[in-house]
């Protein structure tokens, strides 16, 4: 019986030895399976960003009021208090916002106008970007372009003016031969 007694005490050794070296296996295997997927070394997929916005332009001649608009919407659930400010070029000095500072009700929206006197301390024909920007809200500004267009009549100022029909030169009388063709020079 004693032989009998060893092997049954070998056969449990043995099993008892299997399932904690399985044990010990699982638990690894789970460690470095609970590393590999919370590891942060691959990088991140760049944000998707929203395609870049057209710039909205505010065009006119000296002595007009220009404007432009856009709308701003609150898509959250709750209300926000919104103050626009202005960068660029030309600043809140010479750029208005209207309105400047209000109020969205959640699900609400409102639109902004940007009016700008033309007059001529701007240069013509150039560009004046700027951006409306509202601090503390994520969505990305609203560009802008203020432009001073030339006089009416067009032009450099320097230019001769456009000829009119009573100035402009007889034409040749018509000739009744056939039309000559031009020849290549070689």
């Amino acid at each position: 019986m004693s032989r009998v007694t060893d092997l049954l005490k070998g056969a449990v050794e043995l099993n008892l030895r299997y399932t904690s070296t399985l044990l010990h296996l699982s638990k690894d295997y789970l460690k470095d399976a609970g590393e590999v997927l919370t590891r942060d070394d691959a990088p991140a997929p760049p944000p998707a960003t929203a395609p870049a916005r057209a710039p909205l332009l505010i065009a006119g001649r000296s002595g007009d009021l220009a404007n432009a608009a856009f709308a701003i919407n609150n898509p959250g659930d709750k209300p926000i208090q919104v103050h626009l400010l202005v960068q660029g070029e030309l600043g809140d000095e010479r750029v208005r916002l209207d309105p400047a500072r209000f109020s969205l009700d959640a699900g609400k929206g409102t639109i902004v106008r940007i009016v700008v006197p033309i007059d001529d301390k701007l240069e013509a024909e150039r560009d004046h970007p700027g951006t409306v920007v509202a601090p503390g809200l994520a969505a990305q500004g609203v560009p802008f372009i203020v432009r001073r267009l030339a006089a009416e009549g067009g032009g450099a100022p320097d230019a001769a003016p456009p000829s009119t029909a009573t100035d402009a030169p007889e034409a040749p009388e018509a000739s009744t031969s056939a039309p000559r063709t031009a020849r290549a020079k070689r």
